[in-house]
């Protein structure tokens, strides 16, 4: 029957019900999923409209102050999905005085829903207080819930203060990440420090960043805390962090600051479930133990701060500064899901180095968005660029990142296997494409087929470097073609998956 719930009451049997104060928590709850589905809000607004505003405010008020605190979260979170603004008064005086805390946080829902401007100011001076309130074990879930609620609330009130990297002309210790394999290319760029190799790649410690992001070569620029090892306990991590320099870089690195939004990140062994709980917890000790200067936003941070596991079981804590702006790759406006990293495509560049040669006629058969291209040119400056790709968008996207480079390069939105050139090539550099949903014989024929063209298309001599994940076919082609010879082989991960090839072409 039309208007009826599961429990056979129609919305106007279950208001009245409610009304006379009748199985109050399941009669709310019932009411409460009808409304939340949508299906019936519109409905419930006019049986409240019949009573009037003043007995709608007393309804609620009622519930309220009822002695089952579910009766209570019920009712706040009922007056959350209405959103109406008579009842944000009511709303704040029950939250004012509500002992329960698992109640708490559903006033603080509904409030989300309505203008609380009117008790902005009592709401941030609790807010406050929280903080530094000690809070036994047993209570800190929702504790944390309100804590989380009461940020999401105030902050839709506040100019966030949005903090701009100034500290380039300091120095600071710092760890550049890099493919492990050959971190020394990017440690012997580094003129300006003493460096050292470690499992995330280079350690500079006492750099200064104007000089490091002239380096293409790393990925991540991270900077490093005078505490190098936490506990794995997130209230002993959060205490570590909160007693460390943290906040000096902060302030070094932005030229002050009243508070900071950030995001901890924990990488390692540890189980996704247990890692998400870890996270909570030290994150909202740390906002406590810095008194609100660090605050946990982690949809909108500007800082995050790493935990990396090790062996031992200690974690490793390191910063990444999002207000950084890195000019490096700046030209890169758009990138695809396939897109190759700009940082990887210039480490390639630089193993091939000795075999470009500057003026090059530079030739990318599976272009992409250009970035192989523009960062060869970057290392050596080539002549004549032309990228191919049969997938339009990637051209068009490829266009726009070259001009923003401010460099020129021909795009041509086309199979590479249907390409002519009036000229032979003096390179060919790609990324070539991964299998996907080819099966192992179309991929060597694939792979058969290409070697085919790139003869045609090379000069005798010509470079052929290759990043890919099919060795067997490259080497099985250079074995039967017997037009190119292998020059270097370079393994860029460590399962030996992904290779850099340079090939030469005989004659």
């Amino acid at each position: 029957m039309e208007g009826q719930c599961e429990t056979g009451k129609s919305l106007k049997q279950l208001y009245g019900k409610i009304l006379d104060k009748e199985n109050l928590r399941e009669n709310l709850a019932a009411l409460r999923k009808r409304v939340k589905e949508g299906k019936e809000l519109e409905a419930f607004r006019q049986l409240l409209l019949e009573k009037g505003p003043e007995e709608e405010e007393q309804l609620f008020e009622e519930l309220f102050r009822q002695e089952d605190p579910k009766v209570r979260k019920h009712g706040a979170l009922l007056a959350g999905e209405l959103q109406e603004e008579l009842l944000s008064g009511a709303l704040y005086r029950a939250y004012e005085r509500e002992g329960t805390l698992f109640a708490r946080s559903a006033y603080l829902k509904a409030m989300l829903n309505l203008d609380m401007t009117f008790c902005l100011e009592p709401l941030k001076q609790h807010f406050g207080k929280l903080l530094k309130q000690e809070v036994p074990p047993e209570n800190q879930k929702h504790y944390r819930e309100e804590m989380t609620l009461l940020r999401e609330l105030l902050s839709l009130y506040q100019n966030r203060e949005h903090h701009e990297f100034t500290g380039y002309g300091e120095r600071y210790d710092v760890i550049l990440t890099t493919n492990r394999n050959y971190r020394e290319i990017t440690a012997k760029q580094v003129h300006e420090s003493r460096v050292f190799l470690n499992s995330l790649g280079v350690k500079a410690p006492g750099a200064q960043l104007k000089e490091l992001l002239k380096i293409r070569t790393f990925q991540d620029l991270l900077f490093g805390l005078d505490v190098v090892s936490l506990e794995a306990e997130p209230e002993q991590a959060a205490l570590g962090l909160a007693g460390s320099d943290l906040w000096e870089l902060l302030q070094k690195a932005h030229g002050g600051g009243r508070e900071f939004r950030f995001r901890i990140t924990l990488s390692g062994r540890m189980m996704p479930e247990k890692r998400g709980t870890f996270v909570k917890k030290c994150s909202f000790t740390l906002e406590q133990e810095s008194g609100g200067r660090l605050r946990n936003a982690p949809s909108d941070y500007e800082i995050e701060l790493l935990l990396l596991e090790r062996a031992e079981g200690t974690l490793l804590p390191l910063v990444k500064l999002h207000t950084l702006k890195d000019p490096r790759f700046s030209y890169r406006k758009h990138s695809l899901p396939v897109s190759v990293k700009p940082s990887a495509a210039a480490l390639f560049a630089w193993l091939a180095k000795p075999y470009l040669k500057e003026g090059a006629q530079v030739l990318d058969p599976f272009c992409g968005v250009g970035t192989m291209l523009l960062e060869r040119d970057k290392l050596v400056k080539a002549g004549t660029m032309y990228g191919i790709d049969i997938f339009g968008e990637a051209i068009r996207k490829a266009r726009e990142n070259t001009e923003r480079s401010g460099r020129e390069i021909y795009y041509v939105n086309r199979d590479f296997f249907a390409f002519a050139h009036e000229y032979l090539f003096d390179e060919i550099f790609t990324n070539m494409p991964v299998r996907g949903k080819k099966t192992k014989e179309e991929q060597e024929i694939f792979y058969q087929k290409f070697f085919v063209q790139a003869e045609c298309l090379l000069k005798p001599g010509g470079i052929l470097i290759l990043y890919s994940n099919e060795k067997g076919y490259i080497r099985k082609q250079i074995r039967l073609q017997g037009n190119f010879k292998l020059m270097q082989e370079y393994p860029m991960d460590q399962k030996d998956n992904f290779s850099l090839f340079i090939m030469k072409k005989r004659g």
